[in-house]
């Protein structure tokens, strides 16, 4: 059997070696997974179409040894992907970061990047392993979008206290729940 793949979605403003993602791609490479963080196109003014053929380009078929690790804007850009994969071409699992599947207030800018539904339902039916982590002092992802986003999903709801937005800037450079979520969840 193949190994474990891991993709880390980054998300808006942001770029493969930018908080955490760096860290959590080490430890997860230790742990035994291959991991792929790519680079979205155009981060500073993201469009959807774009960062679905950025990732289909990157990801190419999804199987049972697929995960991904969204992190805000990268969540519903991974969950869109995975609603375009053909039935039987499920995912493992996913683990989503500070994610949200509506207008966020403070960044009216990416309302039109929110406009395109993903099936939550389909999600739940075809990805076993789910989680949604938020911080409950997110300035940025208020922690109730992040909350009825784990509803959506049907998935585990991680409250941490005090992250912010999960970014460098808040002293975030090292996510251990995430590794903590993939230990108990990655078949290698």
């Amino acid at each position: 059997m193949a190994s474990p793949r891991l993709f880390i979605i980054h998300g808006y403003t942001a770029g493969p070696h930018h908080h955490w993602f760096d860290w959590l791609k080490r430890e997860a490479e230790a742990l035994g997974l291959a991991v792929t963080v790519p680079a979205l196109p155009n981060s500073q003014h993201p469009e959807d179409k774009a960062w679905q053929s950025a990732l289909a380009e990157c990801v190419g078929e999804v199987n049972s040894q697929t995960w991904f690790v969204g992190h805000s804007l990268g969540c519903i850009t991974a969950l869109r992907y995975l609603n375009q994969q053909p039935a039987g071409k499920n995912a493992a699992g996913i683990i989503m970061v500070a994610g949200f599947s509506e207008s966020v207030p403070p960044l009216p800018e990416l309302d039109a990047f929110m406009c395109s539904p993903f099936d939550a339902s389909r999600l739940v039916q075809q990805v076993p392993h789910r989680a949604v982590i938020a911080s409950l002092n997110d300035e940025i992802v208020p922690p109730a979008l992040s909350l009825r986003f784990s509803q959506q999903l049907n998935a585990p709801f991680y409250a941490l206290p005090d992250c912010g937005h999960f970014l460098s800037r808040d002293g975030i450079t090292e996510l251990p729940l995430v590794m903590n979520l993939l230990r108990q969840s990655v078949t290698l």
